[in-house]
């Protein structure tokens, strides 16, 4: 069976099966920090520098499905984040006369224990990488833990499935490889099942440093976020974060390219010696992309977390993108 029949099967087990016709835009990988804690923060995907031509209408369906593992603990805090969570997202961006568009984002989250575990100690054992404590922990559990002062301010042990935080958007077109982007995240999670629940907004700008090239595409971007006092962790979440992020990608074909990029954000919390609350994130994704047809493209990647504990140590990424 050859590579692109291979991708397509894996695709198929998460998306619909859809006889579509998809965007010829060249982003990068449309993720962010998939960390349970890290959806009461308005953190937005990154890389879409081409804004929509006028009346034109750009689909997306994407999996982020992602694992992962924690357990830590100082003299006054302990903490265990043990879980699963598949990602559904569509997504939808529609072009303006002037360089404009707007965007609709939503997810739909199913969370548990997940059956990833042995797989990701497999993956993390093959390219000499660390397990952080995985193996002493039980196969697929479902916990999110927080202790602090001998209070318990998280206790999280079963799983869920629910929407997650819509997302509204809207981005301008300053130059051809310049544009300007806004995010408003609406609290329709919930913050009791950790998945979500909590508004806020980011605004940020991204370049294309590639622009005109024949090979190369990609992106370059950074900006900021505010969040509301409505999160997992209200009293800690920092209110203002700093984000930003790089991809690129090299066509090997017209039809396949391969792509990397990095995407990284300033410490969701603060108060706490823990590494997940304490540490900025920084997460990298890895893979490539196949151009079904002209207006059509499946994305397939593999998310790992270079600041480890500041962001799930394994997700996988796929999505499949029309207009």
């Amino acid at each position: 069976m050859g590579s692109a029949s291979r991708w397509a099967r894996i695709l198929g087990l998460a998306l619909p099966a859809c006889a579509l016709s998809v965007v010829h835009a060249e982003p990068v990988f449309p993720v962010s920090n998939q960390a349970a804690l890290a959806r009461s923060a308005a953190l937005p995907t990154l890389g879409d520098v081409a804004v929509p031509a006028a009346g034109q209408n750009d689909y997306r369906l994407a999996l982020d499905w992602t694992n992962e593992y924690y357990a830590g603990n100082t003299a006054d805090e302990s903490m265990i984040l043990d879980g699963e969570t598949q990602r559904y997202t569509f997504g939808w961006r529609h072009g303006f006369a002037g360089g404009w568009s707007l965007d609709a984002e939503l997810p739909l989250l199913s969370t548990g224990g997940g059956v990833l575990d042995s797989t990701i100690e497999s993956w993390h054992h093959f390219w000499g990488l660390p397990n952080g404590g995985r193996g002493d922990a039980p196969q697929n559990r479902y916990l999110y833990q927080y202790v602090r002062n001998g209070q318990t301010q998280l206790q999280v042990d079963h799983g869920a499935t629910g929407f997650g935080d819509a997302q509204l958007g809207a981005s301008y077109a300053v130059a051809p490889s310049l544009a300007l982007r806004a995010m408003l995240k609406l609290p329709s999670g919930s913050r009791t099942k950790l998945t979500g629940g909590n508004p806020g907004g980011a605004l940020w700008v991204e370049y294309d440093p590639f622009a005109g090239s024949a090979r190369w595409f990609g992106f370059i971007a950074g900006g900021a976020s505010v969040n509301g006092d409505r999160g997992v962790l209200n009293g800690q979440q920092r209110r203002v974060l700093a984000l930003g992020g790089a991809g690129a990608g090299f066509r090997l074909t017209p039809a396949w390219s391969l792509l990397l990029q990095t995407y990284a954000h300033s410490p969701l919390y603060k108060e706490s010696s823990l590494e997940p609350l304490r540490r900025a994130g920084l997460q990298l994704a890895f893979g490539g992309r196949y151009q079904v047809t002209r207006l059509t493209a499946i994305t397939l990647g593999f998310e790992e977390d270079p600041v480890v504990a500041s962001s799930p140590d394994f997700s996988i990424h796929a999505d499949l993108r029309w207009r």
